[in-house]
């Protein structure tokens, strides 16, 4: 075989959100002379931050905590390679031909905001732009096959017909088509069959509501992200608006709004993020903590992490309520203490009580499950009411509440878990039942939760009669004799509705996507799912699978025989969960793993490059 010495490697990232553009920016910033970038995607920019979405719909991250480039944080980079988002906001944005109704949005921005999706959408497309001007190419285009030569390149076919030829690839897919469950496909008959409206999973900025009337109750199954947004959806986006009266929220109807019945397991929206962020750092789980359960591996989340996660947080709930009473704390005295004591149990509630008897104790079980044990629903809309009002008050609060700085310091955690998961320190059990179980649903509720303005119009909405408390453990069943949906829970008897929005995104598994590039490449043996091993033996997982953190080569995918490709890499959510928690945009200066990965997966590629020159 003869290789080209004398051109450029060419290298085809599939999709073009965050982590694509990511991938392509480092890889021209390592060589832009000695590569030729095609990024393929059919939503350049990303499809999550189309810029003509509703502006209603917000970021859950602060202008601070996103970036798309490499900073001194990663090693071998002395100077940050591009703007992070708040800096673009602050020093190009206001220079460019933005619409007017971004303009007004840049002018209201400060660095601990939250902006719409759609902004954000404008900083990727900046990027985008940047990249062609650095010589990459874009095709607004789906790629659906990749298929490997003899010689050690590769063909992407696209939808559209075309075929890209390519030394290496990269798979930056985001969030994947799935197939719809039996559940799914059966609440989308009776919808078809009875003239109902389902809302199928999905992102709510997609969702088909239309149908939906003004005063028409609507049973929304998911309290989380996606639910704030089908609330703004319906709402604001339905010419209503909020103005403050004597300190205090309300909402001014348009009189288009449906009544939303929200249900879910524990039946309580997602806490509030702060309104400006504080510092915070984990007390217990220390860099030598970490260090430790990485060389002993083989961790159970129950009994070796998760009892320091919960003095972790223990310990944030008191050092915020002594720095409220503006009493001084020693972290590290208080960090020692709760190491000693049982992460919970009536020895620790002795300690705390005797100890802290001013300041009201920490109940994790209270914090996560606030309705449990109320029976009337009177009761439960009135304790719900009082759950949104503490955690507005806390998120408002300078210093920050208990409650606020529980949540931010289990974000913190929940980084460390997700290293953990990378350096392949847990048991599969851990890893397919308990991460991704009850602590990622904990995780979100406490720890990834909307801007607290949201939680604010959430309460004015409840107090407005616009949207209902279904109450725990609620559940939707089908009506054929009345041909309506029938929603109910612990405190709900039954209440027919004749619109479903299911407010969450489909469980992802590479097994049962309908994304096309996907599904050939696994019938075609050029990738795999994912097995992790327990003592029975691989566990197969609905992950891609690839060489993991601690490879020399990290992010190549591996072939169904085992064999890691030397050209083709992937990185991103349909990784997991041998990646876990990946769903965040990179933050600046904290040697983000999306960077990082880009980072590692470009310098590979052009090593294998420069190696492939010298061969004839």
């Amino acid at each position: 075989m003869t290789y080209e010495t004398d051109r450029p490697a060419r290298v085809v990232v599939v999709g073009a959100g965050p982590r694509g553009l990511a991938t392509a920016a480092r890889l021209l910033d390592l060589a832009a002379d000695r590569c030729e970038v095609h990024l393929v995607d059919l939503f350049p920019g990303g499809r999550v931050w189309r810029r003509e979405q509703d502006p209603n719909l917000l970021m859950n991250s602060r202008l601070r905590q996103a970036t798309l480039f490499a900073d001194e944080s990663i090693d071998g980079v002395r100077t940050a390679a591009g703007p992070t988002f708040a800096t673009w906001c602050a020093e190009t944005a206001p220079h460019l031909d933005l619409p007017a109704e971004a303009a007004a949005e840049l002018r209201s921005l400060g660095p601990d905001d939250f902006s719409s999706r759609a902004l954000f959408g404008h900083y990727t497309h900046w990027v985008l732009d940047r990249l062609r001007d650095a010589g990459a190419v874009v095709h607004a285009d789906e790629a659906v096959a990749i298929e490997p030569d003899a010689d050690g390149d590769h063909t992407v076919r696209l939808a559209s017909g075309a075929a890209l030829r390519a030394d290496a690839v990269v798979l930056a897919l985001g969030h994947l088509p799935m197939a719809s469950t039996a559940q799914q496909a059966e609440w989308a008959r009776f919808a078809q069959a009875h003239d109902l409206v389902y809302v199928p999973p999905g992102p709510a900025a997609e969702a088909a509501m239309d149908a939906i009337g003004a005063g028409e109750p609507v049973a929304v199954l998911g309290a989380g992200l996606n639910f704030y947004d089908v609330m703004a959806l319906c709402t604001l986006s339905r010419g209503g608006r909020f103005e403050r009266l004597d300190g205090r929220l309300r909402y001014v109807p348009s009189g288009q709004e449906p009544v939303l019945w929200v249900g879910s397991a524990r039946g309580v929206p997602y806490v509030a993020r702060a309104e400006r962020a504080s510092a915070n750092a984990l007390a217990v789980m220390t860099a030598d903590w970490v260090a430790a359960r990485i060389r002993r591996g083989r961790l159970d989340l129950n009994t070796d992490v998760w009892p320091d996660v919960v003095r972790d947080m223990r310990h944030a709930w008191y050092q915020a309520a002594l720095e409220q009473a503006g009493r001084e704390v020693e972290p590290l005295e208080l960090a020692t203490a709760l190491t000693r004591l049982p992460a919970e149990g009536p020895e620790v509630d002795r300690w705390c009580a005797h100890t802290f008897p001013d300041i009201a104790p920490f109940r994790l079980e209270e914090l996560c499950d606030p309705l449990k044990g109320i029976a009337d629903p009177a009761k439960v809309e009135r304790r719900l009411r009082d759950v949104l009002d503490s955690h507005v008050a806390s998120a408002y609060a300078q210093p920050r509440g208990p409650v606020t700085a529980v949540g931010e310091r289990l974000a913190i955690a929940k980084d460390v878990v997700r290293h953990l998961v990378a350096n392949e320190a847990f048991t599969a059990d851990s890893v397919l039942g308990d991460l991704q179980g009850w602590f990622r649903s904990i995780g979100g509720f406490i720890a990834a939760g909307p801007p607290v303005e949201r939680v604010e119009q959430l309460a004015a909405l409840i107090d407005a009669g616009l949207v209902r408390v279904a109450g725990r453990r609620a559940v939707l069943t089908c009506d054929e004799e009345v041909g309506s949906f029938v929603l109910g829970s612990d405190t709900l008897a039954g209440l027919q509705v004749r619109a479903v929005i299911e407010a969450r995104l489909p469980a992802e598994d590479l097994r049962h996507t309908t994304s096309r590039l996907v599904s050939q490449l696994l019938s075609s043996g050029t990738a795999r799912p994912a097995s992790l091993e327990d003592e029975a033996g691989p566990r197969t997982t609905g992950g891609l699978d690839v060489t993991r953190a601690q490879d020399p080569r990290p992010c190549r995918v591996i072939a169904a025989d085992g064999t890691p490709w030397e050209s083709i890499f992937a990185l991103g959510l349909p990784v997991q969960p041998l990646e876990w928690n990946i769903a965040n945009l990179p933050q600046p200066h904290t040697g983000a793993r999306t960077i990082v990965q880009a980072d590692r997966i470009a310098r590979q590629i052009l090593a294998v490059h420069e190696r492939r020159s010298h061969v004839t």
